[in-house]
Formats: structure tokens, C-alpha cells, sequence
């Protein structure tokens, strides 16, 4: 006799060893799941919590080869891996398609607006003269980003005038860039939308953020937004999930204008920061969630129980962590990272608001 659904094992191959796959590895196990994580390596984090692991590039096509046949399904924990990777004989999740999109800002972009959902003014840029006409054209201040592997602020540039923008006049200009424009800002919120095989999705509650020298200080949930404000993310969110047709979950980051007005931030097809409260303050968890779809098990509606606040433990905050272990509203989680760097996330640790 077959085993049911929910009692059947699979092993999980997880791309990237980072704090997104141990916490995935984590959640898996906890459904009786196996997992295999593809790390460059072996201190990675995820490594210590998997059932196994390959430390290989993740350009090793050979070691791809063989990590795919020791699975039944791949999943990411970064968008940040050449579509290459997973261009292997296996099931993947969230999909190729959301992956290739999500992973380049310009492609993100243009594929949002297509929708009809809107974004920030942006432009491609590919020279100095282009730099500055485009800056003078938005208006000061300006943002110029790399359209690859830039996160927590990395390959950025906030530019506030046409000096500024002189400095980059003997810029190396073989990267890909793309200029925005700045936006009359309120403040930033999240969601992480989760979406099954037959196309039923569910919502994570709304998160306000709040950043630092571009990285992600804290979230809050419930946001303090209008039910307005609610339905437009959440009509946001599904027409973009359906589009790229994910298969997992996605989080997408907006802007909020003093206007009201709903601006597509970035997209990530994977677990995100801005939603690691829900390991604490909901039912389920954005990992379990994750893991539930691409295991086709069935997937949760999402209760918040309490309000709460995710607070990043960054690079030497660590050595300070052990406050929150007397702290009864608190739930701390350590990442294991080896080296302790500036802005390097470290851990985090959800507050209980409901005090």
C-alpha cells in the first residue's frame, strides 16, 4: 500500500547554504523531509542542519549533475545563482521563469510595468552622458543600481547633483546599470504570497520596514495600512505570482507614497527577511509554507497570532545578542555565520508586541 501524501519522504535540494536555507532545511525536517544543500562551503550555515551537502561552484556543471540525481526536487534560497544552475534534469521550484526575471533589476522592472503594476521612473544606463541626462531629467536625488547581485545596499550610488554625477565620468561602464528616480516616500511594506501547484494562493500578513544604510532593520506586523492599501498589495502580488507562475513563494517589496500611491520595489522568489516573524507569530512559516508546496503538501492559510517585530542582528551586534535570551517578549535566532563582518546578517529576533 502506498504511503499518503502527507507521510511520504522526499529530499530537498537546496541551492545556496546561506541562514534562508538552514532555516528551509529546519522546516523541512519538521515534516519528515530530507534535504541535500548545494553550498560553496562546508561552513555554511545551512550545511550543519542538512541531511547532506555538495561544496562545489555553482558554475560545476558536473556537481550539479550529480547533486540533481540525489534529489527528488531543487529549490533556491537566492536569487543571486546563474539560471545555469538549475538548468538540471529535476523538478524546480519556484520556476525557471521567475528565477530568470527576478534576478536582474532591469528585466524586473520592465516585466512589472508590462503588467500594468507600477514602479519607481527608471532607466537603462550605459554611459556617463547617459547618467547625467537621465539624472537631470528625474530630478535629484537619484539612485543608480547594478541590475545584478546587488542586496543590502551593495552596488548602489545615491547621487545628489550634477557633481556627483561627475565622479563617475571615468566610471567602468561594462557593468549593466539602471538610474531611478527617487520617490516622495511614506514608508516601505512587504508581502510574501505563497502559491500551490494547481495556481491557490495565500497571503502573509502586510510588514512595514524599516532600513539602514540600505539593509533591513526591522519589520512589523500587522503595517499600519488602510484595508485599502491591504487588497492593492494583495492584487499586487497575485497577478504578479501568476505571471511568473511560481510555484513556492515570492515576497515583494513596495513603496508607499505620502500620495497613497503603490510603487513594486523588487521582487524575490524565495524566503525573505522581512517576513522571518512569521517563525514565531504565525500558524506556519514562510519555510514550512515553502516546503508544504513543493512536497505537494497541502498549503496553510495564514493566521497571525500576535502583533510582532523582526529586529536583524548586524555584523558586531551579535556579541551583544545574549540580552535577548533574558527577554521574555523575545525569540532570538542565531545564524552560524563563521566570520563576523560589518552589515553582515548575523541572526534576528522576533518581539512579541502583544505585551
Amino acid at each position: 500500500m502506498n504511503e499518503p501524501d502527507a507521510l511520504s519522504k522526499k529530499v530537498i535540494g537546496i541551492i545556496g547554504g546561506g541562514q534562508l536555507g538552514k532555516m528551509t532545511a529546519i522546516a523541512a525536517t519538521k515534516l519528515g523531509q530530507k534535504t541535500h544543500v548545494f553550498a560553496s562551503a562546508k561552513d555554511d550555515p545551512a550545511c550543519s542542519v542538512a541531511d547532506d551537502f555538495t561544496i562545489a561552484d555553482f558554475s560545476d556543471k558536473k556537481a550539479l549533475e550529480s547533486f540533481a540525481q540525489s534529489v527528488d526536487l531543487v529549490t533556491i534560497e537566492s536569487e543571486n545563482i546563474p539560471c545555469s544552475a538549475i538548468d538540471i534534469d529535476v523538478n524546480f521550484y519556484p520556476g525557471k521563469k521567475a528565477l530568470h526575471i527576478s534576478q536582474n533589476r532591469l528585466r524586473e522592472k520592465d516585466f512589472i510595468k508590462n503588467l500594468g503594476v507600477k514602479t519607481a521612473d527608471y532607466k537603462s544606463i550605459q554611459n556617463y552622458n547617459e547618467l547625467l541626462k537621465s539624472s537631470r531629467a528625474f530630478g535629484y536625488p537619484t539612485r543608480l543600481k547594478t541590475t545584478e547581485m546587488g542586496y543590502d545596499g551593495k552596488g548602489q550610488y545615491v547621487l545628489e547633483n550634477d557633481s556627483e554625477v561627475k565622479q563617475f565620468a571615468s566610471f567602468d561602464w561594462n557593468t549593466e546599470y539602471m538610474l531611478e528616480a527617487s520617490v516622495d516616500l511614506l514608508k516601505e511594506v512587504s508581502i510574501v504570497i505563497a502559491r500551490d501547484k494547481n495556481g491557490k494562493v495565500a497571503f502573509f500578513p502586510i510588514a512595514e520596514n524599516y532600513h539602514v544604510d540600505g539593509i533591513l532593520d526591522t519589520s512589523t506586523v500587522p503595517a499600519k495600512i488602510d484595508s485599502k492599501l491591504t487588497q492593492e498589495v494583495q492584487r499586487a502580488a497575485k497577478k504578479i505570482a501568476n505571471a511568473l507562475d511560481v510555484i513556492g513563494i515570492l515576497a515583494i517589496e513596495f513603496f508607499v507614497t505620502k500620495d497613497n500611491e503603490l510603487l513594486v520595489n523588487e521582487l524575490a522568489p524565495r524566503p525573505h527577511n522581512s517576513c522571518h516573524w512569521s517563525l514565531d507569530a504565525c500558524n506556519v512559516s514562510q519555510f514550512e509554507q515553502l516546503v508544504r508546496i513543493i512536497c505537494g503538501l497541502p498549503m496553510q492559510e495564514v493566521v497571525l497570532r500576535f502583533p510582532c517585530m523582526t529586529k536583524n542582528i548586524i555584523g558586531n551586534d551579535i556579541y551583544d545578542s545574549h540580552k535577548y535570551l533574558s527577554n521574555e517578549k523575545a525569540s532570538l535566532t542565531i545564524y552560524g555565520k563563521k566570520e563576523v563582518r560589518d552589515k553582515r546578517k548575523m541572526g534576528h529576533v522576533n518581539i512579541d508586541l502583544s505585551y
